[in-house]
């Protein structure tokens, strides 16, 4: 059938000129991270050592993938409550009392969640207004910011200082807090740093938060991951695990605890964590989920409860594991004159210095991928408190962490 032709404007008939819809300037003003502008240039590169990617090089024990593909083939794939499964809050119940010593009511303070960085937004979106300002710890992941700018809030950074070993310092706190202060996101152990403080300066920076009527918002999804002596020997024992600022006097109905199963049971793709919080906490957090995707993906949340219920090897054995490499890379670095490792004391990453060799962060990061294939993070991805570092992820395999720090120190002594 032929169609008809559309009228054709003449000389006399002006086109009209419809405007163009815009684009949100809040989106706009949204940061790219910048770990993604290094995955980018990987890509380029498919045989370079990459101490970018911040996961597990392991994947999830089988009883964990028994378990949810179990939940699959029984047909447990419908709507679950906004909290999550019953079962689901009684195992983080449970091992949040068994590894932190901390106790949660699973009917009423814990909520499933999609993965830590959508439950860092639901924490920020409860306890914040727009213009309101948050206390963010600098360098920090590179999420931090973006999820304060989606909530209308404004950004107060708190320098990590090398000389405090990167820790969180109740002091420098203190003196960044304003008038329209209501919140600081606290992540120990750290990324980028790696850094771990201890339970009096936690206890410090509780006093501060209760003197100032400010809530604590504690990514705490590196926690297990604690180095010491003894977590190189003996199969048998989780070890150290990094301390809770929940746990500090007066400090539990003030905190917001963002948990992740993703780095602790390397389940980073199945997007499964939760909050730890006060009733009034979640009956906000939960109503706002409800309305972004009603309810968190149910074949994860079974296979969450084997991890959580379940044995600790797997984990045990990534410890283990995270502990030799790290022990590798401050060996391989160490009296490099121009390169300079701040020790690591938990996670999975070292932040090393290297402005001693008159290349910034970005430029030396480029270059030694170029020219050692060997792919590391610009620490300014991290803020700009991380200009002049670079960040390492140790947790890929054995000799290719050792030949990779051995490539970074020979391109470093090289061009300096």
């Amino acid at each position: 059938m032929t169609q008809p032709f559309a009228p054709q404007p003449t000389a006399s008939q002006p086109v009209a000129i419809h405007p163009q819809p815009t684009l949100a300037a809040s989106a706009l003003a949204i940061p790219r991270s910048g770990i993604r502008d290094i995955f980018d240039r990987v890509e380029r590169v498919p045989d370079a050592i990459s101490f970018a990617v911040g996961e597990p090089g392991e994947t999830a024990a089988p009883h964990i993938v028994e378990a949810g593909c179990r939940a699959i083939m029984d047909g447990d794939t419908h709507y679950t409550n906004v909290l999550g499964t019953e079962a689901f809050r009684e195992a983080a119940a449970g091992y949040t009392r068994r590894i932190k010593g901390l106790d949660y009511d699973p009917s009423c303070e814990i909520q499933a969640i999609d993965g830590a960085t959508i439950g860092l937004y639901l924490a920020l979106k409860a306890v914040i207004d727009p213009g309101d300002e948050v206390l963010i710890p600098s360098p920090y992941f590179t999420s931090y910011d973006a999820e304060v700018m989606l909530c209308g809030g404004a950004i107060r950074t708190v320098p990590l200082r090398p000389e405090h070993g990167m820790r969180l310092n109740a002091r420098d706190i203190e003196a960044a807090i304003g008038p329209r202060t209501r919140a600081i996101i606290l992540n120990s152990p750290g990324n980028p740093t790696g850094a771990v403080t201890p339970m009096d300066e936690l206890e410090r920076i509780g006093e501060v938060c209760a003197r100032h009527g400010i809530w604590a918002i504690s990514d705490e999804v590196y926690h297990p991951f604690v180095f010491g002596d003894e977590d190189l020997h003996g199969p048998d024992c989780i070890g150290s695990t990094a301390p809770s600022i929940a746990a500090a006097p007066g400090m539990r109905g003030r905190t917001i605890i963002v948990e992740s199963l993703s780095k602790t049971f390397a389940m980073t793709g199945w997007r499964i964590g939760y909050l730890l919080a006060p009733h009034a906490v979640i009956e906000q957090t939960s109503k706002i989920a409800e309305l972004m995707h009603s309810s968190v993906n149910s074949v994860a949340m079974a296979a969450g409860v084997a991890a959580l219920n379940g044995p600790m090897d797997h984990v045990i054995a990534m410890k283990h594991h995270y502990a030799l490499n790290r022990r590798i890379i401050l060996d391989e670095l160490a009296g490099c004159p121009v390169l300079s490792p701040i020790t690591p004391e938990g996670a999975f990453y070292v932040f090393v210095d290297v402005r001693a060799t008159g290349l910034d962060d970005v430029t030396f990061c480029h270059r030694l991928l170029d020219e050692e294939k060997v792919a590391a993070v610009p620490g300014s991805a991290f803020g700009a408190a991380g200009a002049g570092f670079v960040r390492l992820s140790y947790a890929g395999p054995i000799e290719p962490t050792r030949e990779g720090a051995r490539r970074m120190r020979r391109f470093a002594e090289r061009i300096a």
